[in-house]
């Protein structure tokens, strides 16, 4: 990687990037949400799939590119 592509990339961070606190799940740099309901939400990244299960699940912040999840968490299973 040349040192153009490295700033590109630091500047628009298209990276996938998940991080997890006390039932909350803070996901940044996904596409678009698949599937949604109280106890599952499907997402889908450049790589794949993410699939977070549990219950009471709800979307508490909803940006362009980011997203936060809300509830009892109990699965992320990424694909």
């Amino acid at each position: 990687m040349n040192i153009i592509e490295k700033i590109t990339n630091y500047v628009y961070d298209k990276e996938l990037s998940i991080s997890l606190y006390k039932n909350k799940l803070n996901i940044i740099n996904y596409i678009d949400i698949v599937h949604f309901d109280n106890n599952k939400i499907k997402l889908k990244h450049e790589q794949g799939i993410i699939i977070v299960t549990g219950y009471n699940l709800v979307v508490t912040k909803l940006l362009n590119n980011e997203l936060l999840i809300s509830g009892e968490i109990k699965n992320i299973e990424l694909g």
